[in-house]
């Protein structure tokens, strides 16, 4: 099985095997409210924490890197609003924002497939030229892009699951509160994205690192 997790020292960076080409979002792109009131000071320090654990997990979700600053400022607009919602129940607040992150990840797809010739971005082309520099990078590029196909091919659902515990390491019972099923669900739907993308890996002739 391809070794998915996140290592402490890459925290906030998109783990080297599953974020796409870059590995993290340009904060350039994403504002939010810096007034003084206890709230807007509460809400700032979860986005300051939690910017780039939202960005990857667009990008591990579908969403392209060219939309991946907009979808991150999306999520943080709807949880701004829903703030007064928020309560910590020992999950803490990437689980309440997964959620939010689920629903804008579905909202982009569906948009890709009504827009399939929209591109992923100049950006990424420009990138690659001054990163992908030597031919060990051009080949891990190569393999980022066949790793990014295969997730492609593993339904949404599953896929969240797949990424909540091979990367972020949450716990079987942490993701049925995330996802909002049913523990049993959690197992199976793990079970089978770890084949599909095993499968899908192979097909891509994808090296286990």
């Amino acid at each position: 099985m391809t070794d998915l997790r996140a290592r402490p020292h890459e925290v906030g960076m998109t783990h080297p095997l599953l974020g796409g080409r870059a590995s993290q979002p340009s904060l350039r792109a994403i504002s939010v409210s810096t007034t003084t009131d206890a709230r807007a000071r509460a809400f700032r320090s979860i986005y300051d924490a939690q910017v780039a654990f939202v960005w990857r997990n667009l990008r591990r979700l579908g969403v392209n890197e060219c939309e991946a600053d907009d979808r991150t400022q999306e999520v943080f607009v709807v949880a701004y609003r829903r703030f007064h919602e928020f309560e910590e129940r020992g999950h803490g607040p990437r689980a309440w924002l997964f959620q939010i992150v689920l629903r804008v990840a579905s909202g982009a797809r569906r948009h890709q497939r009504r827009h399939p010739e929209v591109p992923d971005g100049n950006g990424v082309i420009e990138r690659e030229i001054v990163d992908a520099t030597q031919t060990e990078a051009v080949e891990r590029s190569e393999q980022l892009s066949r790793l990014d196909a295969a997730l492609e091919t593993i339904p949404l659902e599953r896929r969240a699951v797949l990424v909540l515990h091979e990367i972020e390491e949450m716990t079987a019972p942490e993701i049925a509160h995330v996802v909002g099923v049913p523990l049993n669900t959690v197992y199976s739907r793990l079970r089978v994205a770890r084949l599909e993308l095993e499968q899908a890996l192979a097909r891509r002739g994808v090296r286990d690192e």
